[in-house]
């Protein structure tokens, strides 16, 4: 990882990415409003006059981190699209992979702030949809290629079959905080994923 560099040109004494990376994740274990100032310089190693100097204030650093999880998230996503030769093989394997997530224990932190701070902060929100929208363009691509490969039939376009996608997502992680069995949830994406052509 590069050091970042401040508006002056001089170096910073700190990897950027790797102290918006611990950020995300102080974030991600504890939640928004619980995070503290302390928890956030322990984690990171930085004093507050460091940490907000690069940042700014709490809000400003969790969207940034909100941003950087969400760069992350749809990264794994094209890799998960492209695991196999099958468009629909590839969408299943993502899935998949989204429902082991859920049950590991930390959840989503798109899915956590989702419950945690909306409706009411509009700048979270357009972190959040724009990530949905990564997400749905996604899908949307790898359903068209579905198509033109005789896998998918049906007339609804394929963004509306990508939204419902994002759904299903959705709903794995609200399934993976009260259940670990991941044969019922692997039932709900086979499901999902039947039901596309109809």
């Amino acid at each position: 990882m590069r050091k970042s560099e401040t508006p002056l040109g001089r170096p910073r004494e700190f990897d950027v990415d790797a102290v918006l990376h611990a950020a995300m994740y102080q974030f991600w274990e504890r939640g928004y409003h619980a995070t503290s100032l302390t928890d956030l310089t322990t984690a990171t190693g930085l004093h507050r006059g460091s940490l907000y100097g690069a940042f700014g204030e709490k809000h400003r650093l969790f969207l940034t981190a909100l941003q950087h999880y969400s760069h992350l998230s749809l990264a794994a996503l094209d890799a998960a699209l492209q695991a196999e030769t099958s468009p629909l093989a590839s969408i299943r394997h993502y899935l998949l992979g989204q429902a082991a997530q859920a049950t590991a224990g930390r959840g989503c932190l798109i899915a956590n702030t989702t419950l945690e701070l909306l409706p009411g902060d509009q700048e979270v929100a357009a972190v959040i949809a724009t990530h949905q929208r990564g997400v749905e363009d996604r899908l949307a691509v790898a359903l068209e290629q579905a198509r033109v490969m005789g896998e998918l039939s049906g007339k609804r376009s394929t963004q509306v079959l990508a939204h419902y996608l994002l759904t299903i997502a959705q709903g794995l992680w609200e399934l993976g905080r009260t259940t670990s069995d991941q044969e019922r949830l692997t039932e709900v994406i086979d499901a999902s994923l039947d039901g596309l052509s109809g």
